[in-house]
């Protein structure tokens, strides 16, 4: 009597549960992922936007405030930035002003800048 329940079960779509239990997993953990990966791009953006508008602030309008935020946002930058972009920003801020080097971290930082937000697009 019992021979007939292992067909019958097999018959009803066991492998289909199954399937349909894996895929469900699968997909959360895809979704899980992309949410990361979204999250760490706009945390990136939102660094390197902070770190240009704190910049260009420093710049225009030099005080203690505005390089104290310069400071915090090129902390965040070390946070969530390559080492490629810290370096870039630290060279920047130890070069003088309207010299060729400086212009040559400015170039550097912003290419790296585009490169890394493009590779976590």
């Amino acid at each position: 009597m019992e021979s007939w329940i292992i067909p019958l079960l097999g018959g009803l779509g066991i492998g289909t549960a199954i399937t349909a239990i894996i895929t469900k997993i699968l997909d959360q953990l895809i979704t899980r992922k992309n949410a990361k990966q979204t999250l760490k791009y706009k945390e990136k953006r939102e660094a390197y936007l902070g770190l240009l508008d704190a910049l260009h602030k420093a710049a225009v309008e030099p005080s203690d405030a505005n390089s104290k935020s310069f400071a915090m946002w090129q902390f965040k930058v070390d946070l969530y930035g390559t080492p490629e972009i810290s370096e870039a920003v630290q060279g920047f801020r130890d070069s003088q002003p309207n010299t060729t080097e400086r212009n040559r971290f400015f170039l550097q930082l912003k290419e790296s800048m585009k490169k890394d937000l493009n590779e976590n697009m």
